[in-house]
């Protein structure tokens, strides 16, 4: 018989603490790019645009943004609402009236007055998708960015 000693050390807990914090970063990272590209698909209203004098946009593209949730999840939206606390950015992603994206929306047409006291008549609002396309656009994209962290190649 050969003369050595065997040691084994379990470096499981270290493995799995690190695999975490690279998930992580890599989750920030997706966030980020997603938080980017919903904001380049967000309509922002302007007086020329809406056709409203003195029209002051929501701030809906600034308040977009993204959270990472225990390193395992991140999540991209906006707390904007508006005025009435409305769940404004719902309405922009899916659109309103006969433009809703699940045909669930108001079938008649209805008159909204705007801040300037201008009644403005609507069929509704087309959906501008810019959560969806943000995640559904670039799967493959995020996905590379998660090897990428996994493989340590950063």
């Amino acid at each position: 018989m050969a003369d050595f000693e065997l040691k084994v050390t379990d470096n499981f807990d270290s493995v799995l603490e690190a695999l975490g914090q690279q998930a992580g970063a890599a989750l920030e990272e997706i966030g980020l790019r997603a938080e980017g590209y919903a904001k380049m698909k967000t309509p922002v209203g302007t007086p020329e645009s809406t056709g409203i004098k003195g029209y002051v946009s929501s701030g809906l593209r600034q308040s977009i943004t993204h959270k990472v949730v225990n390193g395992e999840e991140v999540y991209i939206g906006t707390n904007n609402k508006a005025e009435n606390g409305a769940p404004y950015p719902l309405y922009v992603e899916l659109g309103t009236g006969i433009y809703a994206t699940n045909g669930d929306g108001r079938k008649s047409p209805w008159v909204w007055v705007d801040k300037n006291g201008k009644a403005h008549y609507t069929r509704g609002m087309k959906p501008h998708h810019m959560f969806r396309d943000a995640v559904a656009d670039h799967k493959e994209e995020y996905r590379k960015v998660l090897l990428k962290y996994l493989k340590n190649e950063v």
